[in-house]
């Protein structure tokens, strides 16, 4: 209950944008109505009492959806989808708002940098510790994403709540043929290594070449997030009556993970089918080599900000490494005086760059 001007200036703060214009426009309506029925003398205190058991019942409101939000999730899912990254999970969810039986799934997002930065034991602090503080450092993540911010018990619990599905629930896990999606594959194939229920998956590179592409059509597929949901959900009807990975499959991208995990590249990259790791500045000469082709359509001498070079890097680079990546080897580049800067290097917006004179 809101009793007084704190607990209401609390509750604003717990509010988020939506619900502040449901609010507004409740009190507009209202405002309107009163105006219109009533007397001045009348409504100022009849429209004052219904303003006040608005307020009043504001934090009853939350907390009944709160209990609603944790009642459901107490549900034993029938079904589980897991993506890897938040982007190809919401397209995801669209696509299977459209099948029947939506109440009795969920969705997991395995959203981590799983192309870049050290592995290692991911279910250890300490090796987890290690890899956060590598990504937060040489990516800037506080401008890139939610990683910076999640903290090391929520990529912890990572862990906790894939080793917690029910043994009845059918995990679908999707994932497209890149380093970043499928090293994430081989990492929750890890936590689900103890699981005797079945585990499927989709996947959605390969896919989309076998349903959508012909001989007018040709497309190719890099990340599950590029997908439009139409498409994911037609892929999904392909596989609903696929066979589950066999125990053979599951052993061998198990000892994948561990393989992987244990090398010492900080890059992964798709190579021949496989991911291998390399050393990070592995992109380093495409990156010049882009620099040199912008540099050819600018006047000499003209500086180029460095997000056309992010953008010209990620939109030609057949691999999965991501924006902040990109920026943060330009930085390297800039550092080893194959570049020079202009500007301040605190975001790709803020500097530009431009070969050496």
């Amino acid at each position: 209950m809101i009793d007084n001007v704190f607990d209401f200036e609390k509750e604003l703060h717990l509010m988020n944008e939506d619900e502040l214009r449901s609010l507004l426009r409740m009190l507009y309506l209202i405002a309107e109505r009163e105006v219109s029925v009533q007397s001045a003398e009348e409504h100022s205190v009849h429209f004052a009492t219904k303003i006040q058991s608005i307020f009043n019942t504001l934090d009853e409101n939350r907390n009944r959806e709160k209990a609603e939000k944790q009642a459901l999730k107490a549900q034993i899912p029938r079904e589980i989808h897991i993506a890897i990254g938040e982007s190809p999970l919401g397209s995801i969810k669209v696509a299977m708002g459209k099948v029947p039986g939506r109440w009795e799934r969920r969705f997991f997002s395995m959203n981590d940098y799983y192309a870049i930065g050290p592995l290692g034991d991911l279910t250890n602090k300490a090796d987890l510790h290690r890899r956060h503080l590598w990504l937060f450092e040489k990516l800037y993540l506080s401008e890139h994403g939610s990683y910076a911010v999640q903290g090391m018990d929520e990529l912890l619990q990572v862990n906790s709540m894939l080793s917690s599905i029910d043994e009845d629930t059918r995990i679908t896990i999707w994932y497209a043929n890149n380093a970043h999606e499928r090293t994430g594959l081989l990492y929750a194939m890890h936590l689900l290594r103890n699981r005797l229920g079945s585990i499927f998956l989709i996947e959605t590179s390969a896919l989309y070449q076998e349903l959508f592409n012909n001989s007018e059509v040709q497309h190719d597929v890099l990340r599950t997030g590029e997908i439009f949901s139409e498409k994911l959900l037609a892929m999904w009807q392909h596989c609903v009556n696929a066979d589950p990975l066999s125990v053979e499959e599951r052993k061998h991208m198990e000892q994948q993970w561990v393989d992987l995990a244990a090398q010492p590249g900080l890059l992964r990259l798709m190579k021949n089918g496989e991911i291998q790791s390399v050393p990070e500045d592995a992109i380093d000469e495409y990156i010049m080599q882009k620099a040199r082709e912008v540099t050819l359509t600018r006047q000499p001498g003209e500086f180029i900000k460095s997000a056309r070079l992010v953008g010209e890097v990620l939109g030609h680079l057949e691999q999965a490494v991501g924006d902040a990546f990109i920026e943060y080897r330009i930085r390297q580049l800039i550092i080893q005086g194959r570049l020079e800067m202009e500007g301040k290097p605190h975001a790709m917006r803020f500097y530009s760059i431009r070969l050496p004179r």
